[in-house]
C-alpha cells in the first residue's frame, strides 16, 4: 500500500481493496447507477472493500475454488471491478467478457476458457440467449447475479460461506481480458500481477505529478484492462473515483452535474458524442480540469470543444497510445494554452513513451527506419500481456511487439499515428488525418469513417440532424482532406455503426450492416 513517500504500487487485485480500506476508507468510490447484486451500495473505499469480501464469500459458497476460471458476462457497471477483485481474492482467475460481443464470439471465448464458471445477469443472459441450450456443454456452472436471468440450470449467487484468501506470485496469471475485436474475434489476454504492475506504475506517476483531490469520473467498458488498472491506481493513491455505466448523453449529463468531477476519462468516440454537452447551460463540463483517453487518438475538433467547455483556467487533455496487449505506451498532454501553437493539432501526435517503454518504426522487412519515415510501429514494454489463450506462446518481453499500426517516430521522440495496417485505403495517406479534417470542416458531422470499397475510398458519415451534407460543402471538405476526387459518401445514423464494447468502429464490417459487438 502506498503511504507518504512510498513509490511502488500494489498490483494484486485480491488484496488491495482491503489494504486500501485500512489507509483511506472514507475516500469516495462509487457508481452513478445502482449496484443490483451487491450487499450494499458502495460510496467509499471502505464500502467497496466490504462488497468485494461479500462477493468472495458468495463465490466460495457457490463452490468456486483456487484455480477455477470465472467468466463474467453482465451489464456494464463498476460492480464488474468488485467481482473481479473478489474472484482474485479467493485464488480464482476472472475472465471479463463484454456483453456487447456478438453471441457467437461470446460462446467462442467461453469455449477457449475450457469450462469456466459463468457469472451473469439479465443482460448477459439475453446476450447468450441464442446459445442457451448448449451452455451446459461449455461451462461448468451458470451462476446468476440477479434472479431474472432465465438461463437453464442457473444457480443464484446468494449462499455465502466464509472464504479463504489466496495470494499469487507476481508471475502467475491474475486476470483475463480481451482485445476489442475491431478486426475480428476478440483475443483473450492473460495478465499477471507483474504485468499489471507495469501498467499501473506509469499511471501512478502521472497521478502523483498532478492535483487529483477532486472526483475522477470514468466512463469505460468495465471489462477492459484499462478499468482494472484504473481501479488499481485509485485504490493505491486514494483518488476519489466515480464509475459511469452508460455513455448516453442524458445519464452522463445527470452524473456530471451531480458529482462535478475534476477529471473525466472516456473512450474517444464517447467524447465525440458528448460534444453537445459543451454548449449546454448549466454546463456539465465546467469543473473538468483534465480529460483522459487511453484508447485511440482524439479528434482535434473534439479536443478543442472539450477544452473550451471547461471553466478551469488552463484545462488539459491527456491521451495515451497503446492496446490491450501492451497497456499504455506513449502519453501526450495538451493544454488550452497549447492550442495557440501553430500546427499543434495538425497531426495524430500521440506523445512520447513512458519511462521504461520503447517505440520504434520499421519497414516491411523489420528493419528500423530513421525518424520521420513512415512505417510499422513496434514497442517493447514490461506491461505486455503474459499470454493469449488458444494461441502459441508469446515471445519474451524483450522482443519487439508489432502494434499493427502505421506511423512515424519523430526526431523529438513523439509518435504520429497514421492508420491501422488493415484499414489502409488506396490513394489516402492517412484515413485518420482525413477524418480529422472532415470533422473540422463540417461541424454537422457526428462521425465519419473512411473505408475502401472495391479499392475506392468511401466515406461513411452520420450527421447530427440526420440530413446529408450540402454537396458543394462536401466537395470542398473532401479536397481539404486530400481525398481522391471519386471519394463517395454514404449516410447512416450513429446507431447503425458497428462498434465494439469500447465504441471503436468496426471498419471492416461498416458497409455490411449490423450494430456489432
Amino acid at each position: 500500500m502506498t503511504e507518504e513517500g512510498a513509490v511502488l504500487p500494489i498490483a494484486d487485485l485480491g488484496s488491495l481493496p482491503e489494504g486500501a480500506a485500512g489507509h483511506h476508507a472514507e475516500v469516495a468510490l462509487c457508481a452513478d447507477t445502482p449496484w443490483r447484486s451487491a450487499c450494499r451500495t458502495p460510496e467509499t473505499v471502505g464500502d467497496f472493500a466490504a462488497v468485494v469480501a461479500d462477493y468472495a464469500d458468495r463465490l466460495w459458497g457457490a463452490g468456486v475454488r483456487p484455480g477455477a476460471v470465472v467468466a463474467l458476462v453482465k451489464a456494464n457497471h463498476l460492480d464488474i471491478q468488485a467481482i473481479q477483485c473478489a474472484a482474485v481474492r479467493i485464488g480464482a482467475l476472472p475472465a471479463l467478457l463484454s456483453v456487447r460481443m456478438e453471441p457467437a464470439d461470446l460462446v467462442h471465448c467461453l469455449r477457449e476458457l475450457d469450462r469456466p464458471y459463468l457469472l451473469t445477469d439479465a443482460e448477459g443472459a439475453e446476450a447468450l440467449r441464442p446459445w442457451q441450450e448448449s451452455l451446459g456443454g461449455v461451462v461448468t456452472r451458470v451462476l446468476a447475479l440477479t434472479p431474472d436471468t432465465g438461463l437453464p440450470g442457473a444457480v443464484p449467487l446468494d449462499e455465502p460461506a466464509a472464504h479463504e484468501v489466496t495470494r499469487r506470485p507476481g508471475s502467475e496469471p491474475m486476470l483475463i481480458t480481451h482485445s476489442s475485436g475491431t478486426t475480428g474475434t476478440p483475443k483473450l489476454l492473460v495478465h499477471t500481477v507483474d504485468s499489471l504492475f507495469a501498467h499501473v506504475a506509469p499511471q501512478m506517476g502521472v497521478v502523483r505529478s498532478l492535483d487529483y483531490s477532486g472526483i475522477s469520473a470514468k466512463c469505460l467498458s468495465f471489462v477492459h484492462v484499462r478499468s482494472s488498472t484504473g481501479i488499481l491506481t485509485a485504490l493505491n493513491t486514494g483518488v476519489p473515483f466515480l464509475g459511469l455505466a452508460s455513455p448516453d448523453l442524458p445519464s452522463v449529463r445527470t452524473a456530471l452535474l451531480r458529482h462535478r468531477p475534476q477529471t473525466l476519462e472516456a473512450q474517444p468516440n464517447m467524447f465525440l458524442r458528448w460534444e453537445p454537452l459543451a454548449h449546454e447551460t448549466p454546463n456539465p463540463l465546467a469543473t473538468v480540469e483534465r480529460y483522459i483517453s487511453s484508447f485511440d487518438a482524439i479528434h482535434p475538433r473534439t479536443l478543442r470543444t472539450l477544452l473550451g467547455a471547461s471553466e478551469h483556467p488552463n484545462p488539459a487533455f491527456i491521451q495515451a497510445y497503446g492496446q490491450t496487449e501492451t497497456g499504455p505506451v506513449t502519453v501526450l498532454m495538451t493544454s488550452r494554452a497549447d492550442l495557440a501553437e501553430p500546427g499543434r493539432l495538425d497531426s495524430r501526435d500521440v506523445g512520447a513513451p513512458f519511462p521504461g517503454m520503447e517505440v520504434r518504426v520499421v519497414d516491411g522487412t523489420g528493419a528500423p527506419l530513421p525518424a520521420g519515415i513512415p512505417g510499422h510501429i513496434e514497442v517493447r514494454t514490461p506491461a505486455r500481456a503474459e499470454a493469449m489463450i488458444g494461441r502459441p506462446p508469446l515471445p519474451g518481453r524483450d522482443t519487439w511487439w508489432p502494434m499493427r499500426d502505421l506511423g512515424v517516430l519523430r526526431a523529438d521522440g513523439h509518435v504520429e499515428l497514421y492508420d491501422r495496417e488493415v484499414d489502409r485505403v488506396p490513394g489516402v495517406s492517412s484515413t485518420l488525418r482525413a477524418e480529422d479534417v472532415l470533422l473540422d470542416e463540417l461541424p454537422e458531422l457526428a462521425e465519419v469513417v473512411i473505408v475502401a470499397v472495391d479499392g475506392t475510398a468511401t466515406a461513411v458519415a452520420a450527421t447530427a440532424d440526420g440530413k446529408p451534407v450540402d454537396e458543394d460543402r462536401w466537395r470542398r471538405a473532401r479536397e481539404s482532406a486530400g481525398l481522391p476526387p471519386d471519394t463517395g459518401v454514404t449516410y447512416r445514423s450513429w446507431e447503425e455503426f458497428p462498434v465494439t464494447g469500447t465504441l471503436k468502429v468496426r471498419r471492416g464490417r461498416l458497409l455490411s450492416g449490423g450494430a456489432g459487438e
